[in-house]
């Protein structure tokens, strides 16, 4: 009976070390840890060299002018026409926790065929159909990303009003804030 009760004393003693000390050291330890790897991960993110300005597609448009502070997107050719049939993907990266304010300085896009969509860093549509001779509003991302798509058709003619006006063109700027 000693025995036993010694052998329970122990027990006890050691459950009640492990959950009174040591289970709080541990758990103190490990939020330590997770406070460290988050930290490093932010550090990576800043050390990580940001492209302010990615073009993709075949014979698309340029970035031009880029700064710390924005740059300039426009279409092929700029200030020539657009080609026929383009696919193109502008993305612009800001520098971490700033938003995106994007400005069209000249717009003259096909009306019933070519367009342009404005999209977040996770392909939510912040504007689309954008297109004509109006030029839009300015545009401003939740985010440290952009994403502009410009379409165009298979025949690009002039279709703007008036007829036979102004070649189809467009350009943009793009401000960190």
């Amino acid at each position: 009976m000693i025995l036993t009760t010694a052998f329970l004393g122990i027990l006890v003693f050691q459950l009640l070390f492990f959950h009174l000390i040591s289970f709080p050291l541990l758990a103190l330890q490990s939020e330590k840890e997770r406070a460290q790897l988050k930290l490093e991960a932010f550090l990576a993110k800043m050390d990580t060299p940001i492209i302010p300005c990615n073009v993709t597609g075949v014979n698309c448009g340029s970035c031009k002018n880029v700064t710390d502070d924005g740059g300039t997107i426009e279409s092929p050719h700029f200030p020539e026409p657009y080609d026929s049939n383009l696919n193109c993907l502008y993305t612009i990266n800001a520098p971490y926790e700033k938003k995106i304010k994007l400005s069209f300085t000249e717009f003259k896009v096909e009306k019933c065929c070519d367009f342009i969509t404005v999209f977040d860093e996770l392909a939510n549509l912040i504007q689309s159909s954008l297109n004509g001779s109006d030029t839009p509003m300015a545009v401003t991302s939740p985010s440290n990303q952009m994403t502009i798509k410009f379409t165009s058709n298979v025949d690009n003619i002039t279709r703007l009003d008036p007829p036979a006006g102004p070649a189809t063109r467009w350009q943009a700027t793009y401000t960190f804030m």
